[in-house]
């Protein structure tokens, strides 16, 4: 495979990397009330999750059963370590002020089993308060969103490849998570992905992009009227991410703001509180200045962060990797989720 690999590189989209910071800066300057926009922050994760249906259909669609470890390893250690990193900066601010409680414990457990996005969010109106820093990583939800795609993708389109790559498949699935939401922008990524499979030339063209980009912009405007955000939303993000796919090389200011983007995302809470520190601390009127302090310490810390952590993690992924590792990734993954999931059901409800 490595040999096919180097034949056949994988196919990059530069400009990917500036819609990721894009769409982390969004979440940041919502969160620090910058954005009023009511579905800014959402629907920034919405494109998020596009785009990763996108990558990771593609990827899975030319992925072979017996390279499956390989393929969790990296998923694994790419979203777990600065994800597992970020959750515990969080719970060692939380101890340093709020008392451990049944319910704050019960919040701590669903995002290590990576469950938080079904059990966390419904309770967030009533038990805010008793989340680790009054429900500041709620944003977690959707890391844990993409986890458990990542886990559920590869067993259609690798392991089923004949129910999992037909385009059937994908759209009945669609159908039926529309009334859930949060998958509905992954699916249809992969539906784009395995369409460009079949028929790239159909995807990767002018027209296509341009109809795309025609397509984001209609459904923009209708997203601030009155228009029903489920049914707009997907259709909003998945034209934006094929509006963008135009293959390129590699630029150093992209691979820079496209890395310092999960951890951007991940960690800006941290940006929020230090700036409201620091102006609790001087005693200082609120003014514009806080929202550039707060930019400046959120990019700077995700900066930091990508350097010794992410881009570290994507220098050594081959050194560390092991048929081994990835088997016992693989039986983390879904084990973690299953006690999670049994957890959420019969232990706290």
């Amino acid at each position: 495979m490595e040999q096919n690999l180097k034949r056949e590189p994988a196919d990059y989209y530069p400009y990917f990397d500036f819609l990721r910071f894009f769409l982390a800066s969004v979440v940041m300057f919502y969160h620090g009330d910058l954005i009023e926009w009511t579905y800014a922050g959402k629907l920034a994760v919405e494109v998020f999750f596009a785009l990763s249906g996108w990558l990771i259909g593609g990827i899975l669609l030319k992925t072979r059963s017996e390279d499956m470890p390989k393929f969790y390893f990296n998923r694994a250690i790419r979203i777990w370590i600065p994800y597992y990193l970020a959750f515990t900066l969080l719970i060692l601010a939380s101890l340093l002020k709020e008392p451990i409680t049944d319910k704050w414990l019960e919040f701590v457990f669903y995002k290590f089993t990576w469950v938080y996005n079904i059990f966390g969010p419904p309770q967030l109106a009533e038990w805010g308060d008793m989340m680790p820093l009054d429900g500041t990583g709620n944003h977690f939800w959707s890391v844990n969103v993409e986890e458990q795609f990542y886990l559920v993708a590869p067993l259609l389109l690798v392991v089923v490849p004949k129910i999992g790559k037909s385009l059937i498949t994908w759209c009945l699935l669609s159908v039926l998570l529309l009334f859930v939401g949060s998958y509905v922008t992954l699916c249809l990524g992969v539906i784009a992905a395995i369409v460009n499979n079949r028929f790239p030339k159909i995807i990767m063209c002018d027209t296509t992009r341009l109809i795309s980009a025609v397509i984001s912009i209609g459904a923009f405007i209708l997203l601030l009227t009155t228009a029903s955000y489920k049914l707009v939303a997907p259709i909003f993000a998945i034209s934006i991410v094929l509006a963008l796919t135009i293959k390129g090389k590699k630029t150093g200011a992209g691979a820079l703001l496209g890395g310092i983007s999960y951890p951007l995302y991940l960690n800006h809470w941290i940006g929020l509180i230090s700036t409201n520190a620091i102006f609790k601390v001087f005693a200082l009127e609120a003014s514009p200045i806080e929202h550039f302090i707060y930019a400046f310490i959120s990019y700077a810390l995700a900066t930091f962060l990508y350097i010794i952590v992410d881009k570290k993690i994507h220098e050594k992924r081959k050194l560390w990797f092991s048929h081994e590792r990835g088997v016992n990734v693989i039986i983390y993954a879904y084990t973690s989720i299953l006690i999670g999931i049994v957890g959420g059901l019969v232990f706290f409800n």
